[in-house]
C-alpha cells in the first residue's frame, strides 16, 4: 500500500480481529444460548438468543459497499498487502467476457487457506470493483453457522458442493466465476513456520468439475495466510474438523491471543490455464490438468516467496 499510517494500521487491526473473534465468539454464544434457554426458559432467555435465531434464519448477505469502505480496506495496510496479477485485470475481464458468450466461467482456485484467509479478505477488498460479483465457495457447515456466516459472508458465499458450483458456473463470465480453496480443512493442520504444506494431490474434484462444465482454472497463491495465525496440530481435532468441515482447534497470533500477527501478505494471481471443455473427462484428463495446476502453484511459490518475509527460507511440500 502507498501510505501505511499508524491510524490505518490500527483500524486494520480492529477489522482483522472481528474476523478472528467471530470464530471464537459464535460457538460460545451458541452454546451459552442453548444452556440459558434450557436452564432458565423465560422472556429474558428468548431475548438473549434472538440474534442467534435471526442469524440462523437470515441468508448470507453480500455487502460489496462494506468491503470497499475505506475503513474496511485498512486491513490491507495492517498486513502491508501486496497484489501481483500476472494477467492484468483488463485482460482477464476481456477473457471472461468472451467466455460469457460461450456460457463459461472461471474457478479462481487458491492455496493455502489458513485459519482465516486474510489473503483472500485483502484481495477482495483491494480488487477492481468490476470483480464484485465474484463469490467464494464455502463448506455447508460455515453456511449453517449463525454469526460466522454473516461475518465471512460479506464477500458472498455459495455452497461448495458440486451441484451448487455447477449451477453457479453456468451463469458465465465474472458473474458465474467462483473463488475456491482446494486444500480445505485437511490443509489447515499441515502448515508450520518452517515449511508450507499443501493438501492437493488427492484434491482433483475441482479439475474434473472445470473440465465437465467448460470452466477455466486460475491458480492463485496467498503468501502469509499460514503465518499470521498458529494452531494446535492435533490428530483428534483434525479428524473432528474434517468430519464436520469446520475449524475445530485453538489458534493464536500476537501475544498468544487470537490477534493476527502483522506479517506481510501477498496475493499472486496466475493466468488462466486454458483448460478445454470435456463433458466426460477420463482419469488421464483429470490427472494431466491437475498436475499442471500443482506445477503452477509450485512455480508461483518459488518465484515470489523471496518477496515475503517469513517465506524466503520456507519449503513448499505438496501432499
Amino acid at each position: 500500500m502507498s501510505s501505511r499510517s499508524p491510524y490505518k494500521q490500527t483500524i486494520g487491526l480492529i477489522v482483522s480481529i472481528i474476523f478472528t473473534l467471530s470464530y471464537i465468539a459464535a460457538p460460545l454464544y451458541i452454546i451459552s444460548s442453548l444452556i440459558y434457554l434450557a436452564v432458565y426458559p423465560s422472556i429474558s432467555s428468548i431475548i438473549y438468543i434472538s440474534p442467534l435465531i435471526i442469524s440462523f434464519l437470515t441468508p448470507v448477505i453480500k455487502l460489496p459497499w462494506l468491503v470497499k469502505h475505506p475503513l474496511f480496506m485498512c486491513i490491507c495496510d495492517y498486513f502491508d498487502f501486496e497484489c501481483v496479477h500476472e494477467t492484468t485485470d483488463e485482460k482477464l475481464l476481456q477473457i471472461l467476457n468472451e467466455m460469457k458468450k460461450q456460457g463459461r466461467s472461471c474457478l479462481f482456485v487458491g492455496a493455502p487457506h489458513g485459519v482465516v484467509s486474510f489473503g483472500g479478505i485483502c484481495a477482495g477488498a483491494d480488487a477492481d470493483p468490476r470483480f464484485n460479483s465474484l463469490v467464494t465457495a464455502a463448506a455447508g457447515a460455515v453456511l449453517a453457522t449463525p454469526i460466522v456466516k454473516h461475518v465471512v459472508g460479506v464477500f458472498g458465499l455459495i455452497d461448495a458442493s458440486a451441484p451448487s458450483l455447477t449451477k453457479h458456473l453456468a451463469r458465465g463470465g465474472v458473474e458465474g466465476s467462483v473463488v475456491l480453496y482446494a486444500g480445505g480443512i485437511a490443509e489447515l493442520f499441515k502448515c508450520s513456520t518452517t515449511e508450507e504444506r499443501l493438501y492437493l494431490k488427492a484434491r482433483k474434484g475441482f479439475i474434473k468439475l472445470a473440465l465437465r462444465t467448460g470452466a477455466d482454472v486460475i491458480p492463485q497463491y496467498f503468501f502469509g495466510n499460514t503465518s499470521v495465525l498458529s494452531i494446535i496440530q492435533n490428530r483428534f481435532l483434525e479428524t473432528l474438523s474434517r468430519k464436520y468441515q469446520v475449524s475445530l482447534t485453538i489458534f493464536w497470533g500476537r501475544w498468544g491471543l487470537p490477534i493476527p500477527r502483522q506479517h506481510k501478505i501477498m496475493y499472486v494471481r496466475a493466468p488462466p490455464m486454458g483448460m478445454p471443455h470435456i463433458k466426460n473427462p477420463t482419469d488421464e484428463d483429470v490427472d494431466k490438468w491437475h498436475k499442471k495446476y500443482m506445477d503452477e502453484i509450485s512455480r508461483i511459490f518459488e518465484k515470489y516467496k523471496h518477496r515475503v518475509p517469513h517465506y524466503a527460507d520456507k519449503e513448499l511440500i505438496i501432499e
